[in-house]
């Protein structure tokens, strides 16, 4: 019998219309080719199928943590725990296993990441960790999870230094901001015909590290750059306006918030001024609305992959509407669990330990986002590579 978590409230009006359609469900994820009656009917015919994707039938258990928003904090918030929940649903539903799901609501917040980590590393039941999203936060929880043996895999944290040997059991699914600010810099230069790029730079890690290497780029390419400095949650930016003057012609706003950046280029149209706007991947969201601007993303769209199609139905019939932010929120927790099924086959049971020892070798050579996942030895994604997005009339168009 599948061990159950409770539903996060935010996923508990959806699970009752699908409960009310008749189908089965397993831990939240319907499925309609699924047999009618009892859950153990349906449990067994999802086991009957994981002989076809690399693993025994096994009765392998443990409760993985997941460290992402769900409580209204932003642009991206509850999407990559969704993403998360679909992949574990499915990965127990592929391979008959019995993986748990416990949430912990934590995005930019330091001391709400401490408690969460101290709590996570208390229950023994949790064997692995999915997040925390924001890198922030992981380098004030990581030597937490060190301390007690667990891994945890990110979706989002990109700062550079997080691979940087401190932080023994922490991985990354996608490009660190090691490659994404080098990669807004050569963009710009290549690509912009830049005369006086206007830099915005944040008060916060994730703006103020991509601004560093983009302006390091622009430095040595021999291109002329200025630097203006605003806040998180600001709402006034007449002095970035009045900064984009004749010789400026690009605008790089590597900032945290969608919605300040959407105010900044909205002050900057209705001044008459229209700049090239580029962004970074916290701006790869919908709620970033600029039309004709770019953004980089340290991983493919989800939507734009055939290898994904199936996921992202099945993700729009539970959730309704798609955000490509969430896509490596899956194949982080599809790493997790692949690691956690090897030492349960090998050892026969899953541990802390065993997964420790299993996550250098996961490699998934087929995902969702169309892409081989492997880790190198400093735990960060081989081939891992920065897309370049415009805004269209569609929504994004990849441009690079």
């Amino acid at each position: 019998m599948i061990r159950r978590v409770g539903l996060l409230g935010l996923l508990a009006a959806t699970l009752v219309v699908v409960a009310g359609c008749g189908l089965p469900v397993i831990g939240g994820v319907k499925d309609a080719a699924a047999p009618e009656g009892s859950q153990e009917a349906a449990n067994a015919a999802f086991i009957a199928q994981a002989g076809d994707k690399g693993f025994d039938a096994i009765n392998c258990d443990g409760t993985i943590a997941v460290m992402a928003p769900y409580g209204g904090f932003g642009p991206t918030d509850t999407v990559q725990m969704n993403w998360a929940r679909v992949a574990l649903d499915t990965f127990n539903r592929d391979h008959g296993t019995a993986y748990t799901f416990e949430p912990f609501n934590v995005d930019f917040d330091v001391e709400a990441g401490r408690a969460a980590a101290q709590a996570i590393v208390a229950n023994q039941d949790i064997v692995g960790v999915v997040g925390p999203k924001t890198s922030v936060v992981t380098k004030e929880v990581g030597p937490i999870l060190d301390g007690a043996g667990m891994v945890y895999v990110s979706p989002s944290a990109t700062n550079a230094t997080l691979t940087d040997g401190s932080l023994r059991h922490f991985y990354r699914v996608v490009a660190s901001d090691a490659l994404q600010g080098p990669a807004i810099g050569a963009f710009i230069v290549d690509d912009l015909n830049p005369s006086t790029v206007l830099i915005v730079r944040g008060d916060e890690p994730y703006s103020q590290g991509l601004v560093g290497d983009i302006e390091r780029v622009l430095g040595e390419r021999g291109v002329r750059y200025e630097i203006v400095d605003v806040t998180t949650g600001q709402r006034d930016f007449s002095e970035v306006v009045t900064r984009v003057n004749e010789s400026v012609n690009v605008v790089a706003m590597p900032l945290l918030v969608a919605t300040d950046a959407t105010l900044l280029y909205r002050q900057l149209y209705d001044a008459g001024k229209y700049p090239k706007i580029v962004g970074g991947d916290a701006l790869f969201v919908k709620q970033f609305k600029a039309p004709g601007a770019f953004v980089t993303t340290y991983a493919p769209d989800v939507s734009a992959q055939p290898a994904g199609a199936d996921t992202v139905r099945l993700y729009e019939s539970i959730f309704g509407d798609f955000e490509a932010f969430g896509g490596p929120a899956y194949i982080a927790m599809e790493a997790m669990l692949t690691a956690a099924t090897t030492t349960c086959a090998e050892k026969g049971s899953v541990t802390r330990s065993g997964i420790a020892n299993a996550m250098p070798g996961v490699v998934l050579e087929e995902t969702i986002l169309g892409q081989r996942v492997a880790f190198d030895e400093r735990h960060e994604l081989v081939g891992a590579s920065i897309q370049v997005y415009r805004i269209g009339s569609r929504g994004f168009e990849l441009v690079e």
